[in-house]
């Protein structure tokens, strides 16, 4: 891979008291001329940080490590595997002082090989924004999603994290060349997948996987419908009828929902099938 320039248009918001979200680029690409574009979210406790990475090139979904002090922050990505001779991402951040407004700040990235040597160190100038209205929103979206909700009172939301194929039978399946694809669990209590970016303008796929009962009694879930139209990221014949079931667990970690669990999709003609882990937190 051929970095043109490195850069960092960042954005900094908040979601609730210690949840931060990092927007930005790593430069362009040569070999596509297109940037690579980045999603990092994460929660400080105890001047650690914990979260997860995303972009459009090395990885769809790589866990964080961080540490937060009085001068700033630096956070170590790890991804699954070496991709152009890159293993880790260090990034070092400012700190978070006067999270309302816009401010100009320097921000260092450091590409690292598997053996831990550096193949493209960066510093820059990048804008810091903080959106501390964010806040708001998250608590008013949890608010609509109690009566009705049982087990699973303020869960609703967006989650976004790691998704993992772990068999596809017969290669039915490509779910992972979406980028960020995200568990949608609505103030309806309908669960889907969305598949690839959001976009104000261009509606994306997304699998339709199920209501929750009112009330459920319980934050495991297990959802099963059926499909029988084409399945967007599938190669399976638009005419066969496809199961979708989604089963796992909403839960609390670190104080930071989350949901864990498994995606099966069957064809009921054929019986190919493709079963995805997720790993996700609420956005």
């Amino acid at each position: 891979m051929i970095l043109r320039y490195l850069f960092l248009l960042i954005t900094f918001s908040a979601f609730a008291a210690e949840d931060y979200q990092l927007k930005g680029s790593l430069g362009t690409n040569m070999a596509t001329n297109k940037k690579i574009e980045f999603t990092l979210n994460w929660r400080e406790k105890d001047n650690l940080a914990h979260g997860t990475y995303s972009d459009n090139f090395y990885s769809t979904s790589a866990k964080v490590k961080g540490v937060v002090g009085d001068l700033g922050r630096i956070f170590i990505v790890t991804l699954p595997k070496e991709i152009n001779r890159v293993r880790t991402i260090t990034i070092l951040g400012p700190s978070l002082s006067g999270d309302k407004g816009a401010a100009l700040v320097p921000v260092s990235v450091i590409l690292r090989d598997a053996i831990g040597r550096p193949t493209t160190t960066t510093t820059i100038e990048a804008n810091l924004i903080g959106l501390t209205e964010n806040r708001v929103a998250q608590k008013q979206e949890e608010a609509i999603c109690l009566e009705g909700f049982g087990s699973l009172a303020g869960f609703c939301g967006t989650y976004s994290g790691m998704i993992s194929e772990e068999s596809d039978t017969q290669n039915k399946c490509d779910l992972l060349t979406f980028s960020n694809s995200r568990l949608i669990f609505d103030e309806n209590a309908e669960i889907g997948l969305a598949l690839g970016e959001s976009s104000s303008i261009i509606a994306v796929p997304i699998h339709r996987i199920g209501r929750l009962f009112a009330d459920p009694g319980s934050s495991r879930i297990d959802l099963i419908s059926r499909k029988c139209q084409s399945l967007p990221g599938t190669t399976f014949a638009n005419d066969n009828c496809k199961r979708l079931n989604l089963s796992g667990t909403f839960s609390l970690v670190n104080n930071l929902k989350h949901f864990a669990g498994d995606y099966t999709i069957i064809d009921e003609v054929t019986n190919a099938r493709c079963r995805y882990n997720l790993s996700m937190d609420l956005i």
